[in-house]
């Protein structure tokens, strides 16, 4: 678990940083803390005897924890007799060390990447990568938002998926909740009629943590999937990664940002937003002064370290963000992703290890190791109840991947434009900026229709 709690403050860090690289439907069976589920049927490991056996290398970020890789390589050696030796480059400079390697020819045969297509820009996949979308046995298991975000926009995937998602959304004190009497809202109006009531009640409804700066952008985040997703879809997406839609031109963008002026202008904020940080916002939330927050899921280890495993499993729900009509979608964050160079030396194994790596048994070794939801049908790990949540969700099809690791320009600097939105409430000053900065980094990544 302490491992656990260093992924997912990573996860927090990286999401202060906003490259949140880190961030469908399936039929998983899971176990919760109170019980276990039994995987069924799924992909089994078919690796088989090597006639010469050879050493592969496998480069991880030292961020990273090796121990379910090297549990998973061992048993690969004892079935094919091939060795995986485990490179682990420093984590800061992870990227550049890697496309130095790419450079000079000293390519690795598989390697731990981040999540999204982003990744295949970065590395010019079409030139340097291993293809996968054709190759069978590979993606019957993965849950099929998982699949639909590996592919580019040609259908393509020079990455296979795996570990675990993360999740966004809206956090809450069950015991605040329940003092109140009020439940789980039912659409985005009953959310405010319930933190009215919190509010007269004398707790504080939500919390935003608008000095750390990164904790303002989950709101807009999670609210995406819900609102803004709804409004431009899969198709308009795909027309902001090439510079075919402005920010500025989505109502519902525009929408969740005027709802955020709502809540602060009805006084359902901490009296002090300004000073707020995501080390107050956990204590206030543990102690019950506030109900509720828009957060990540690295909320849940430094929840668990102040106030202990029962209290987060027992004590904190989840939901995603509501929209006018229903529950909302949930936000999730991909995992990781396996890359093979096409110029591995000795492809034909990587691809091989990379299939023993995503089978049953194999995937099962990682979670037991790293507990989270995961992203293959029919496997088995630990959740919190909160997580349960989300898995329902995407069980019935109604989750949907962070945005930013669907566009592959990113929202430069967007916890500043929110800083400043908060003190000054103007909408469209802050779109504007957005906009601008969105653009911007199209443009220095020279992306197709930003130039």
């Amino acid at each position: 678990m302490r491992k656990m709690k260093a992924v997912y403050l990573t996860m927090a860090l990286m999401l202060g940083a906003f490259s949140l690289a880190a961030c469908g439907s399936s039929n998983g069976s899971t176990n919760t803390p109170e019980g276990t589920a039994t995987a069924g049927s799924s992909a089994e490991a078919s690796a088989q005897p090597s006639a010469k056996p050879v050493t592969l290398t496998f480069l991880i970020p030292n961020t990273e924890d090796v121990t379910p890789y090297n549990l998973i390589f061992k048993e690969f050696e004892a079935k094919t007799g091939n060795k995986v030796e485990v490179q682990a480059l420093p984590g800061g400079d992870y990227d550049n060390m890697l496309k130095t390697r790419f450079s000079t020819g000293d390519f690795p045969d598989v390697f731990l990447m981040q999540p999204g297509t982003k990744q295949y820009v970065k590395l010019r996949a079409d030139e340097t990568l291993y293809e996968w979308s054709g190759e069978a046995g590979v993606w019957d298991n993965v849950i099929d938002t998982i699949v639909d975000f590996q592919k580019d926009t040609a259908g393509k995937a020079y990455g296979v998926p795996f570990g675990k998602t993360g999740m966004m959304g809206v956090f809450y004190n069950k015991d605040v909740f329940e003092k109140a009497g009020v439940a789980a809202p039912t659409n985005y109006a009953n959310l405010i009629e319930i933190a009215k009531k919190l509010k007269g009640d004398g707790v504080t409804p939500f919390y935003e943590g608008v000095k750390d700066g990164w904790p303002t952008q989950v709101f807009y985040l999670t609210g995406w999937v819900s609102q803004v997703d709804q409004e431009i879809g899969d198709e308009g997406v795909q027309k902001l990664n090439v510079n075919q839609l402005k920010l500025s031109d989505i109502a519902a963008l525009k929408d969740l940002f005027v709802k955020s002026k709502e809540i602060k202008d009805l006084g359902l904020f901490q009296k002090n937003t300004l000073s707020g940080t995501f080390d107050e916002l956990q204590n206030e939330l543990g102690e019950g002064k506030v109900a509720m927050a828009f957060m990540l899921d690295g909320i849940l280890p430094q929840l668990e370290k102040k106030f202990g495993k029962d209290f987060v499993t027992n004590k904190i729900g989840f939901f995603p963000f509501p929209t006018a009509t229903d529950t909302g979608t949930a936000m999730i964050t991909p995992p990781n992703q396996l890359m093979v160079p096409s110029k591995a030396k000795n492809l034909e194994a990587a691809k091989e290890l990379v299939k023993f790596m995503i089978s049953k048994e194999s995937v099962n070794i990682f979670y037991q190791s790293q507990p989270g939801i995961p992203v293959f049908k029919d496997a088995t790990s630990e959740l919190y109840p909160m997580q349960q949540t989300v898995k329902d969700y995407i069980d019935q099809g109604k989750s949907k991947v962070n945005v930013q690791n669907r566009l592959t320009a990113s929202f430069l600097d967007l916890g500043k434009i929110l800083q400043n939105f908060h003190i000054t409430g103007d909408v469209d000053t802050a779109i504007k900026e957005m906009d601008a900065n969105y653009v911007k980094d199209g443009n220095s990544k020279r992306l197709e229709g930003f130039e």
